[in-house]
């Protein structure tokens, strides 16, 4: 699986890039840091996955995400924010975003969520409801 990672924290895009590429079948084919360039990098590379901040150089993330949720096959949406609020999180949530994580405290599970998503359907379905407790 591909993925776009779209932050200003080139920190923490770094330290994410590194993680990521420790798991089997998972490759970072893009980088950025404004919502235009982070824009364009998903149009032109199709990343099955994008990892976006919900604040960007040049404006929001959730303004990525309305955009290119109207793809046909847009990718999967892990929206990572510094500041979680419930109306953020409601308005992530309706403009299609897959999972809502808090940066700081939450990235056990950007991990947690990215090795579901690359795992074989056998071990999906013997998880117990993985994906609930993502969200909690």
């Amino acid at each position: 699986m591909t993925i776009v990672l779209a932050d200003t924290d080139a920190y923490f895009r770094e330290r994410l890039k590194k993680r990521l590429e420790k798991i089997t079948g998972l490759h970072v084919v893009g980088e950025s840091s404004g919502s235009e360039e982070t824009t364009a990098m998903i149009l032109n590379r199709k990343p099955d996955i994008a990892i976006v901040n919900t604040s960007l150089r040049d404006g929001r993330g959730i303004e990525v995400l309305r955009h290119i949720k109207r793809l046909m096959i847009p990718p999967i949406i892990i929206i990572v924010t510094d500041d979680p609020s419930r109306d953020d999180q409601a308005a992530c949530s309706l403009a299609g975003a897959n999972f809502y994580l808090e940066k700081a405290s939450e990235g056990q599970k950007i991990i947690q969520a990215l090795h579901l998503l690359c795992a074989p359907p056998s071990q999906v379905e013997s998880a117990a409801s993985p994906v609930a407790t993502l969200a909690d």
